[in-house]
């Protein structure tokens, strides 16, 4: 039976999503779509599961003691398949945190943190927005949220949304980078609200606003919008820029709600999401065909604005009732 939120969504994909055969996604949909807590049974099972399900076990094999999955002091070495890839992956998956990942994690801080709180591949005055976010995502996921360099790379973020030009880069040829911008706010929204700085509020809401008054033309200017991909890295692609945003309880928004319905009209008969992109570091699911990862990354949006709109609508008859 369909849930209220699913309203919009053409079938029910939860009984595909929660197939034993992928305890990431079973785990992440009983998680993120079916709120449950990491101490229900169901959840606990599949996600002690994950490290031993043969693709995950794979990347972990391919971890190298002193070197992780590349070299050690420059831990974006390989793109894709580097050591802050391959993390940023594994917290995608819904991985439990080991020692041998705490010892990636720590090697990211000590080799990739920039002097400034941001994460830099090395090159002189190369940090980037994705790399940051994708890095502050990674470390939250792995229990790192208290962690000083962890604060430290948020208020990076925060102090960079309010400096001039703070939020281009040379790969969007020195104008603002978009997918970099849907990483940071992806950073902001694993903030706890309880726990965010003002300062992050603030940058949050700058962010949120560039984004939403772009209204992309994802037919025309901005198709690579529409290759909703799985992993990602760099990238990023409508379904996660309308999760984080949703997160941030941006769903009342009309502006949000623009987005999130091209992303319903991408949906197939079925309620899933089709892949046209993604990196090689994961191949269990094939360009073309409906994908368990994006297709809980939209469900995820379409749940948390439903949510938000309806607490708007309750606040506004509670207020009318008073």
């Amino acid at each position: 039976m369909q849930r209220t939120w699913q309203v919009d969504v053409n079938d029910d994909p939860l009984p595909w999503l929660l197939e034993k055969e992928n305890p990431s996604a079973r785990y992440l949909a009983l998680r993120h779509l079916l709120d449950c807590p990491d101490c229900d049974s169901q959840a606990a099972d599949a996600r002690a599961e994950i490290p031993d399900w043969p693709p995950a076990r794979e990347i972990l094999a391919l971890m190298d003691p002193v070197d992780f999955w590349g070299q050690a002091e420059k831990p974006f070495y390989g793109g894709a398949m580097s050591t802050h890839a391959t993390l940023h992956l594994l917290a995608d998956l819904g991985m439990d945190p080991t020692p041998q990942i705490e010892a990636a994690c720590e090697n990211l801080l000590k080799h990739g943190q920039h002097e400034s709180g941001g994460f830099s591949d090395g090159t002189q005055g190369r940090v980037l927005l994705c790399h940051t976010g994708n890095a502050v995502q990674t470390l939250i996921h792995f229990g790192y949220q208290r962690d000083p360099h962890v604060k430290r790379a948020l208020a990076y973020l925060a102090e960079r949304c309010v400096i001039p030009d703070g939020l281009t880069c040379l790969y969007a040829d020195g104008e603002q980078c978009q997918w970099g911008i849907a990483k940071v706010l992806g950073a902001f929204a694993d903030v706890p609200p309880a726990d965010r700085t003002a300062e992050q509020e603030q940058a949050t809401a700058m962010l949120a606003d560039a984004v939403l008054v772009c209204s992309p033309d994802c037919q025309e200017k901005h198709p690579d919008w529409l290759n909703f991909g799985f992993p990602l890295d760099y990238q990023s692609d409508l379904t996660e820029l309308c999760d984080v945003l949703a997160r941030l309880d941006y769903g009342p928004d009309p502006r949000f709600q623009h987005f999130l319905d091209i992303v319903l009209a991408q949906q197939t008969a079925e309620g899933r999401w089709i892949k046209r992109d993604g990196t090689r570091a994961l191949r269990v699911e094939d360009i073309g065909q409906p994908s368990k990862w994006i297709t809980i990354r939209a469900l995820r949006a379409i749940k948390h604005a439903h949510r938000a709109v309806l607490q708007v609508e309750r606040a506004g008859l509670d207020k009318r009732g008073a």
